[in-house]
């Protein structure tokens, strides 16, 4: 890569980041509102069975292709990478939603354009996340992960009630038609506006069979990031399941009723964008250990969930959020500093197939071990592995030194 070197202003002062914050928060509202009304369509349109199908359906396909996405990120142009990913994502929404006017909603357009999403998401996320690399400082990428978060907490928040209003006002097509316009905001500036002020060494290789063996070369030559990688593929299969399921049953089996989960996950939600606010303004010498060591108090709270009254639970699902709001911006930005720049692409691949393949599985063994065990020690059981990981990954990342950005 030919980039020179355009050294980045404080971070404060940073408006090219902080608009390209901006910006990712818009289309990421514009993901949520989608997501609710394509929910919503997909259960009215159908029985529950394939209402289900269908909002899978786009995770098999991601999971598939996630890698091939990082080799792309890793061999392109990263910012290219993403305008085309966009651009197909716009061509997807604009044909299903003359379709839908044309023949209607069915069941075989809502599956299409769910596996076609799935695999344009696997092309995008692993080159937009290699872009903090080439634009802030090392010492700032934590921050910038903070920010990153704090865009996508407001997307979220404001794109869920957002698609319901919508759908209910016009239908899919009309969120298809708002999500298309969301993303051509993103290629638009991206292409146009953001240019990266680090160069990154890109691959060579020629394949994508050699670039997934450098890859996977490179874990086995560097133990550091290694830890690194399994932890942060791990961590949320502790937490996810106990959020999902324990939090659920136990509520269920109290008699608290459903409004109290609704509370729960909302103070994990308003927790963890606290928490990244912070995270903004925090720095650490060792974000990767930082991080880390806040997530023992997240461990924590999985236990307690297994057996509080409902305040103490309340708080558990508050210290829940805060923690991942602080841990996730400070493991994020020290995955961007601490892994060669020229695999990010690549490894931040891999951890997406921590979600996509074995949360699922965590979800099953979770209950699984509920119906036998019961839920104190199960949550006990997932508190403890918990600390045991990040125990083992805090004793293996000793020495690590970020890697600068190539000259």
């Amino acid at each position: 890569m030919s980039t020179s070197v355009v050294e980045a202003p404080p971070f404060g002062r940073d408006r090219l980041f902080q608009a390209w914050a901006v910006v990712s928060g818009i289309s990421l509202a514009g993901d949520s509102a989608w997501f609710v009304a394509f929910a919503w369509t997909a259960a009215t349109a159908t029985d529950p069975a394939t209402a289900g199908l269908l909002l899978g359906a786009g995770t098999i396909p991601r999971a598939i292709t996630s890698l091939y996405g990082g080799t792309l990120a890793d061999r392109y142009d990263a910012r290219r990478v993403v305008v085309l990913a966009n651009a197909g994502r716009i061509l997807l929404l604009v044909a299903g939603a003359l379709l839908a006017t044309a023949f209607g909603i069915s069941v075989a357009l809502l599956l299409v354009v769910a596996i076609l999403f799935g695999v344009l998401d696997a092309f995008h996320n692993p080159a937009s996340y290699t872009l903090p690399r080439v634009l802030l400082r090392s010492e700032d990428l934590p921050n910038g992960a903070g920010l990153m978060q704090v865009a996508g907490r407001l997307a979220r928040f404001g794109g869920a009630p957002l698609g319901g209003v919508l759908v209910a006002v016009g239908g899919l097509r009309l969120v298809m038609v708002v999500d298309a316009v969301t993303f051509a905001l993103v290629a638009v500036f991206v292409g146009l506006w953001l240019r990266p002020r680090y160069p990154r060494e890109l691959s060579s290789t020629g394949s994508v069979r050699r670039d997934l063996a450098a890859a996977a070369a490179y874990l086995r030559e560097t133990p550091f990031v290694r830890a690194l990688v399994i932890s942060l593929s791990g961590l949320n299969l502790f937490v996810g399941p106990a959020l999902a399921v324990g939090l659920t049953v136990h509520v269920h089996r109290s008699g608290w009723g459903s409004a109290t989960v609704g509370v729960a996950d909302a103070l994990v939600g308003v927790g963890a964008a606290v928490g990244a606010v912070f995270a903004i303004r925090f720095r650490s010498a060792q974000p990767a250990r930082t991080g880390l060591l806040m997530l023992i108090g997240q461990a924590l709270a999985i236990a307690v969930i297994g057996v509080a009254g409902r305040p103490l639970l309340l708080a558990a699902c508050t210290v829940i959020g805060i923690t991942a709001g602080l841990a996730s911006a400070q493991l994020s930005g020290a995955f961007q500093q601490l892994v060669d720049p020229a695999y990010l692409g690549r490894l931040g691949a891999v951890m997406s197939l921590g979600d996509d393949v074995l949360m699922p599985v965590a979800m099953v063994g979770f209950g699984a071990l509920v119906a036998s065990a019961g839920l104190p020690l199960t949550c006990l059981l997932a508190c403890l592995g918990f600390i045991a990981m990040v125990t083992w990954a805090l004793a293996r990342l000793r020495g690590a030194q970020p890697v600068p950005a190539a000259a």
